[in-house]
């Protein structure tokens, strides 16, 4: 689905209004970078590790405060770096799993991935405009709206990192119906989504927008 998407949205973004041009390899355009959050290699995010993360970024030179915070600078820097985010998760008891909880623990931080106090106030982005992409999957239906949590939760936190442009893509159903079907739905829904994600990142270079 993520191959899918991107490819979507770099055919757009390279051919313009011109549909002439064509790009076959989204790779030789867009960086697209990868973070598994059921990686090994996911720093946990428990309470010693939150306590040497903020000796770190305080002016500590203990070694063992600058190992804890160094993969959390790393994945925070990563996800700053991101023109836009795609995160991809199952919906599990109404929520997300929680290895992707700690992800989120780990890079949205103040002072780190969005203003801790300034003259406008606390938890301000560094930026703004930057389009997040939800695509979630579930066995069922989608709940009602008063009973889902995923995508409220994901983009509210995400916003705060300044990617507040929010879509989602919802892969629901795959133990109730034909799972080729659910998955096409959801390539049209992705297909429509980069159009617009496109058209909006086009306004925002046309106003000097960033």
């Amino acid at each position: 689905m993520i191959d899918h998407l991107t490819h979507h949205y770099h055919r757009h973004i390279c051919s313009g209004d011109d549909p002439a041009v064509v790009v076959d390899k989204p790779e030789d355009v867009l960086n697209i970078e990868e973070c598994d959050v059921w990686s090994s290699g996911m720093p946990k995010f428990d309470r010693e590790t939150m306590t040497r993360v903020w000796k770190a970024r305080h002016g500590s030179e203990d070694e063992a405060d600058l190992e804890a915070f160094r993969p959390i600078k790393e994945l925070a820097e990563q996800m700053l770096r991101a023109d836009f985010l795609v995160i991809t998760s199952p919906v599990w008891n109404f929520s997300v799993p929680y290895a992707l909880k700690q992800y989120i623990d780990c890079v949205v931080q103040a002072g780190l991935t969005f203003h801790d106090k300034d003259e406008e106030g606390p938890s301000r982005p560094y930026f703004k405009g930057r389009p997040l992409i939800v695509i979630s999957s579930s066995g069922g239906k989608a709940p009602p709206a008063h009973e889902d949590y995923v995508f409220p939760f994901l983009s509210r936190i995400f916003a705060m990192c300044g990617f507040d442009d929010a879509h989602r893509v919802a892969i629901e159903g795959l133990a109730m119906y034909d799972k080729e079907q659910c998955f096409q739905n959801a390539v049209n829904e992705a297909n429509s989504i980069a159009d617009q994600v496109v058209q909006n990142h086009k306004l925002r270079l046309d106003m000097n927008y960033v």
